[in-house]
Parts: C-alpha cells; sequence; structure tokens
C-alpha cells in the first residue's frame, strides 16, 4: 500500500506540472511512465547443476529457502522525468525511477530500487549527468555462517541468508564527435553492506567505463563498452571475496519499418567479463576464492513496438552464464561445482505513457 501510494503521489506531482507550464519558459517537458513486466525465470538463484539436483532431491535441508528453482517474476515500474531549462537555454533533465520486483512463488526474492537522475546539456555536442541508485534489500541465498557451525555443527540452523543493501553514485560526461558518433566516458562508485551473518563481503567497488555508439545507417546503430572494476572486500581471517574485473559489451540497434506508421525496432547485444579474485589466503583458507577467475557471458535480444501513440511493448528474452576457473587444478572440479551457472529469462513489458512537451520545444524527444 505505502508503494501504490508513493506512485501516485509522484503522478499528481508531476501531473501538475502541466498546469503551470504557460507560467514561464523554464519548463520545457515532462513524462510519467508506468510500466508492467512478466518476466520467466528457469533458475532464480543462479544454482549450479550440483545444487539443482540437491534442491530437486530435497537434500541437504536448511540450504534451501524457496519453493522452485524457476518462478515468474511481475515487475512495476514508474518513471518521471521533466525537462527544464535553468542553465540559459541549455537542457537540464530530472528523472526518478522506481522499480519493484515480486516473485509470485518465492517472496523471499522480491526486491526494488530507487533511483535519481540529473542530464545537463552543455551544447549541442556536449552533456554531463549524475545520478544516485538504492536497493534496500537483496536475497542471494542462503549459505553456512562459519561462526554458527563452529558452535552449532554443519545443521540446518547454521545455514543463514546471504542478502545485502547496495547504494551507488554514478557521474559522466558525454561528447558527440563528427556528425554523430557519441563517445561517453564515466565512474561509478558502489557500497554493498550484507547482514550480520556476512559482514566480511561488505565491499566497495569503482568502476571507470567508456561507452560508444556509432550509426551505420539511418536505421542501424552499433554500441560498444568497455568497464574495469576494482572491488575492495572487508575480508576477514579466512575470507576475501575482492576482485578485479574487465567486462566487455556490444550492441546493435536496429529500427525496423514502421508497421501502421509505429515505431518498432530490435535490440541485440553480447556481454563478457573476466573476473580474477586477489585474496593472499592460502587454497586450504580460501577455496571459494583463491586463484579464482570467472567468465561471465550474456546474450540478449528485445523487440520494441508502439502500437498506440501512449502505449509500447517490448519482447525480451536473455541468456546468460558464469564459468568459474582456477590455477590450482586440485581445486577446478570444486569451484566449478560450486559457482557454475546457467540462466535463461524471457519476458514481455508494457508502458503506458504520460507525455507533456512545450511548443516548439524538441530537446525531450532528443533526449530519449
Amino acid at each position: 500500500m505505502s508503494i501504490l501510494k508513493s506512485n501516485i503521489a509522484l503522478i499528481i506531482a508531476l501531473t501538475s506540472l502541466s498546469s503551470i507550464a504557460n507560467a514561464g519558459d523554464w519548463l520545457s517537458s515532462w513524462s510519467v511512465e508506468l510500466g508492467v513486466s512478466s518476466i520467466y525465470d528457469d533458475n532464480i538463484l543462479r544454482y549450479s547443476d550440483k545444487y539443482l539436483t540437491l534442491f530437486t532431491e530435497r537434500q541437504d535441508e536448511g540450504r534451501f529457502h524457496v519453493n522452485t528453482r524457476d518462478d515468474v517474476i511481475l515487475v512495476s515500474s514508474i518513471r518521471g522525468m521533466t525537462t527544464l531549462k535553468l542553465v540559459q537555454s541549455l537542457p537540464t533533465t530530472l528523472t526518478v525511477d522506481f522499480k519493484q520486483r515480486m516473485f509470485t512463488g518465492n517472496g523471499i526474492k522480491d526486491w526494488s530500487t530507487y533511483e535519481v537522475n540529473a542530464r545537463q546539456g552543455l551544447g549541442k555536442r556536449f552533456a554531463a549527468g549524475v545520478g544516485y541508485n538504492y536497493s534496500p534489500y537483496f536475497y542471494v541465498r542462503h549459505y553456512l555462517d562459519g561462526d554458527w557451525a563452529s558452535r552449532y555443527g554443519d545443521g540446518p540452523e547454521s545455514y543463514q541468508p546471504f542478502d545485502f543493501a547496495k547504494d551507488e553514485i554514478e557521474g559522466w560526461v558525454q561528447k558527440m564527435l563528427f556528425n554523430a558518433t557519441r563517445v561517453r566516458v564515466g565512474g561509478l562508485y558502489s557500497r554493498y553492506f550484507y547482514n550480520e551473518h556476512f559482514t566480511e563481503y561488505d565491499c566497495t567497488n569503482k568502476t571507470f567505463s567508456i561507452d560508444l555508439g556509432q550509426p551505420l545507417s539511418r536505421n542501424l546503430r552499433l554500441t560498444f563498452k568497455y568497464a574495469y572494476e576494482l572491488s575492495r572486500a572487508k575480508g576477514d581471517a579466512n575470507t576475501d571475496p575482492s576482485y578485479n574485473e574487465d567486462a566487455f559489451g556490444l550492441g546493435a540497434v536496429w529500427s525496423l519499418p514502421d508497421i501502421l506508421g509505429r515505431d518498432n525496432s530490435l535490440r541485440v547485444t553480447g556481454e563478457y567479463a573476466r573476473r580474477c579474485f586477489t585474496t593472499d589466503h592460502a587454497l586450504e583458507v580460501d577455496p571459494l576464492h583463491a586463484g579464482r577467475v570467472d567468465y561471465a557471458t550474456r546474450l540478449s535480444v528485445a523487440y520494441e513496438c508502439k502500437p498506440l501513440k501512449k502505449f509500447a511493448l517490448a519482447l525480451n528474452a536473455a541468456w546468460q552464464s558464469r564459468d568459474a576457473q582456477t590455477q590450482a587444478v586440485v581445486n577446478a572440479d570444486y569451484l566449478s561445482a560450486e559457482r557454475d551457472f546457467r540462466q535463461f529469462q524471457v519476458g514481455l513489458e508494457v508502458k503506458y505513457i504520460i507525455r507533456y512537451v512545450a511548443p516548439e520545444e524538441s530537446e525531450f524527444e532528443e533526449d530519449e
């Protein structure tokens, strides 16, 4: 109920801008997007084959606190956006996002995000932006708490939820080169706060990225992204999950021929990451991280269309995997059984859009 009240309050606040739009030249445009999605996920906890088998056979009591390995996720979202003229005639775009994900069969996995972003135009070919994102709770799965196991043994009571809260702040600058080449350089600072059972995983992450966009034709655009992430965890005498990661992304957006005068497009994206754990602990002390290197792959495709002026639809599918390897050959089978996973998702999203654009203004349209 509190979420519903917050959404209604946001709609009222943004809609009221239309009543004062003619009072001055500072308001260029505003919009509200209401979204609903349904997503099928075949491996909600990203379990390896080993743990999927244990779950199916109802073994290892205490570890599993979900009813099914797969689920249907209902996602509700609301976005409010307004473009103002606060710096001379240069557009300032403010965006507020809220997204709630509800798992129909496994409520323990429900989670939400809150996000605020600001984009400042600095001329026709230059812009900068900042953003803040907060997730109050995210459940990963149950793990054996070493402190509890030392006192009570490896029974069900020694398994505790592995969950965290996260916040992050981002900044970027963007430049348009030549006719339509977009170059964006950014930095992201994240903090993860785990519950009292796993504080050794508390960490700060710093990510540096470069994002390129290049049209090949009027209807086809390519994107490329590289990001380097450094994660430094609190750790303890037995565990240090700190790592360095290189991540690459390549995508294509193809604007398809209009259907009944309406836009539709196809987006394909591939991502690849190599994560190297940096612990100095011996293999016997920290077998989950010593010498470990993860290789992660994600492939996604989305078809988007606007069958009606105020409605947008999107069909999405994604497949991702993690291959955990190690420099210690004797630990390879154990690590693979613990951390490898495969996951497939497919979903449908519907958005309803309320929009106001001041006469003779187009910055908002161009900024989408």
